[in-house]
């Protein structure tokens, strides 16, 4: 039988996503509790975009989206069932969201910022690794068109759990992101979604977040809001692969397929 991954549901607090989906302060409450009501498993909350171009943010302005956010969300019945993850790459706006009882780090940077290890030492959480060449999307910056992207991604992860233990951060607690998008042709992400098994087997916890990404192209001219049915396929072989973690726009339709696939 499939095993059924954690479906982990975006709530961009931010006006530039890429997909367009992104919403402020009690829109973005509103977004979330949506989610909640389809069934998600983990809100992953952003308040910075990634994509190409984006206009990058500092703690401060971070956590003034992410605050209000995250206090409303952090009061709700539902939060014993639900998992709270707060996206960022700030080691300052990580101790600040660990203070409301968030439960999950999400670093894009994959520990990039100095002192997220010492943020991340204090407080029990799980942490979220991503493999990037750069945060936001330079689309300048790009593995080598012929580069093994598999064993790319399975040697940062050797580094990324060194550095961590040598931190004395307990690497149960890692759970590492290929990084589809970042700094990867569309091939290079296709070679991540069809090797998923392979970095499954080398062990820890795998997310992927494929969502509606622009590698999805190569199937279809549609918008980025308009590439659903291709995440979903891409999510079914994922989840046959081994994946635990998905982080996904239709959290309600993910949600449906999995109560059939893994019942």
């Amino acid at each position: 039988m499939m095993q059924r991954p954690a479906v982990m549901g975006i709530v961009n607090v931010t006006p530039d996503s890429f997909s367009g989906d992104g919403q402020l302060g009690a829109a973005a409450v509103a977004a979330a509790e949506q989610l909640v009501a389809e069934g998600v498993d983990i809100l992953d909350i952003g308040a910075e975009s990634t994509r190409p171009r984006a206009q990058a943010l500092d703690s401060p302005a971070e956590w003034a989206r992410l605050q209000p956010v995250l206090t409303a969300l952090a009061r709700q019945p539902w939060r014993e069932r639900v998992r709270l993850s707060v996206d960022t790459r700030h080691a300052q706006t990580a101790a600040q969201a660990l203070a409301l009882g968030v439960d999950i780090i999400n670093d894009v940077t994959g520990l990039g910022d100095p002192g997220m290890l010492a943020v991340l030492r204090q407080r029990p959480c799980a942490v979220v690794v991503m493999h990037a060449l750069t945060v936001p999307v330079d689309p300048a910056v790009m593995l080598p068109p012929d580069c093994d992207v598999l064993q790319e991604v399975l040697r940062w992860k050797a580094v990324i759990t060194d550095k961590a233990r040598a931190a004395g951060l307990d690497t149960g607690r890692l759970i590492y992101d290929p990084g589809i998008g970042f700094g990867k042709a569309t091939r290079h992400s296709m070679d991540l979604v069809q090797g998923a098994a392979t970095l499954v087997a080398s062990g820890g916890t795998w997310l992927y977040g494929h969502s509606r990404k622009s590698f999805m192209k190569v199937f279809t001219a549609a918008d980025a809001q308009q590439r659903d049915d291709i995440t979903l396929a891409l999510s079914a072989q994922l989840a046959g692969a081994g994946v635990h973690m998905l982080r996904v726009h239709a959290v309600g339709r993910h949600v449906r397929m999995f109560d059939q696939l893994c019942a």
